[in-house]
């Protein structure tokens, strides 16, 4: 499945909604029920959450490089959709392209995309049908 930074920048930072659903979907694929995948647009993404949130004093700068580096080796496979593909998506639903990669990689594997961003969750929620809200997460048993 596709997992936005939104949704991994929730298995350091500790003090959102729906943490416990990122860290039990990470922990999933962690024991292999599945792969996750991401553009590499991911990277910089998780990168400059970690820089944002050291910035306002949410982590210090040591645990957010420890962040990084645990980020960069938990498993997400980086993957990169056409361009042609993410650019239709951004105009079809509205959004930009950086959140655009996610869903047209979502669309070329055939797979559900997650997110922790509530704001793009609710723009593309029932038109965009593979996207779905972290917070409702449940492993399967």
């Amino acid at each position: 499945m596709v997992v936005d930074a939104s949704v991994s920048l929730k298995w350091v930072l500790d003090d959102e909604d729906a943490v416990a659903e990122a860290v039990a979907l990470r922990d999933s694929a962690i024991n292999g029920r599945f792969e996750m995948v991401a553009p590499a647009l991911w990277l910089y993404e998780v990168t400059n959450g970690l820089v944002t949130a050291v910035r306002r004093g949410r982590i210090d700068a040591d645990l957010g490089a420890q962040a990084l580096q645990h980020l960069q080796f938990v498993g997400v496979r980086l993957v990169d959709p056409d361009v042609a593909d993410t650019y239709a998506r951004a105009i079809r639903y509205g959004v930009a392209a950086y959140d655009a990669v996610y869903l047209a990689l979502a669309d070329a594997l055939d797979v559900p995309l997650w997110t922790g961003d509530r704001r793009f969750y609710d723009q593309v929620h029932g038109v965009a049908t593979n996207v779905q809200w972290i917070g409702t997460y449940r492993e399967a048993g």
